[in-house]
C-alpha cells in the first residue's frame, strides 16, 4: 500500500491492525478531517511515534483503511453469490439478495462511506477505492444476472445491469449522505422498494 511500511515481524503487524482497527472505528462517527492521528494512537493503545513508524500521514492511513474494507466487501459479496442456495433461487429472490446484501453494507459501513465521499486524495483521473468497489460489485452481479435475463429471454448487457446497480446505490450513497427521505437507511421498508426497483429494471416479475 502507497506510504505504508511494510512490517518486519508479528508485533509490527499487531501495530498495523490495532491502528487500523481504531481508525475504523473512529469513522463511524467521525470524518476524515475529524479524525486525529493522537486520538486513534490512543485509542489502539500506542503512541504517536508508532502511528508513524507505520503510516507516511493520515492520508496514507485513510488509503489503508479504504483498501482493506473495500477488499472485505469485494471477498463477502464473491462468498454470497457463490452460495449454492442463492444460485438455486428464483430470480427476484437473486435480487433480493443483491438489494439485501447492498443495504447491509452500506448500514454497517456507513460513517466509512461518508468519510470516503466526503474526502478523497485521489487525483480526478484515478479511481479512489470506494469508486472501485462499486465497478466492481456491479460488475460481479452482473456476471450471474446476465445468465438469468438470457434465460428469461430478456437479454441484458453488462453496461444495462451496471446501470441499474448504479441506480440502486445512487439511493444508497444520497442516504448516507444527506438522508433526504422519505426512504432512509434504517427505513424498514427500503428493502422492499429496492427489490420492486431492480425487478423493475430488469423485467422481473417479483410478486
Amino acid at each position: 500500500m502507497r506510504g505504508v511500511t511494510p512490517h518486519q515481524q508479528a508485533r509490527s503487524e499487531a501495530t498495523f491492525q490495532a491502528l487500523i482497527a481504531a481508525g475504523r472505528k473512529a469513522l463511524e462517527d467521525k470524518t476524515f478531517d475529524q479524525m486525529a492521528i493522537g486520538d486513534i494512537a490512543r485509542a489502539a493503545g500506542l503512541s504517536v511515534g508508532a502511528f508513524y513508524g507505520r503510516f507516511e500521514n493520515k492520508e496514507a492511513f485513510f488509503l489503508a483503511i479504504q483498501d482493506i474494507a473495500v477488499s472485505e466487501i469485494e471477498e463477502s459479496l464473491r462468498r454470497r453469490l457463490s452460495d449454492a442456495a442463492l444460485r438455486a433461487a428464483s430470480d427476484a429472490e437473486f435480487l433480493a439478495a443483491v438489494a439485501g446484501f447492498s443495504i447491509g453494507v452500506f448500514r454497517k459501513h456507513r460513517g466509512f462511506y461518508f468519510a470516503s465521499s466526503k474526502h478523497s486524495s485521489m487525483p480526478p483521473d484515478r479511481w479512489s477505492p470506494v469508486r472501485r468497489l462499486g465497478f466492481n460489485v456491479s460488475g460481479l452481479v452482473a456476471a450471474e444476472l446476465m445468465p438469468r435475463l438470457a434465460r428469461l429471454g430478456r437479454p441484458a448487457t453488462e453496461r444495462e445491469i451496471r446501470i441499474g446497480m448504479q441506480f440502486m446505490n445512487g439511493l444508497l450513497v444520497n442516504a448516507v449522505l444527506n438522508d433526504p427521505g422519505p426512504l432512509r437507511l434504517d427505513s424498514r421498508d427500503l428493502e422492499r422498494y429496492l427489490v420492486r426497483h431492480l425487478c423493475c429494471f430488469f423485467g422481473i416479475d417479483h410478486e
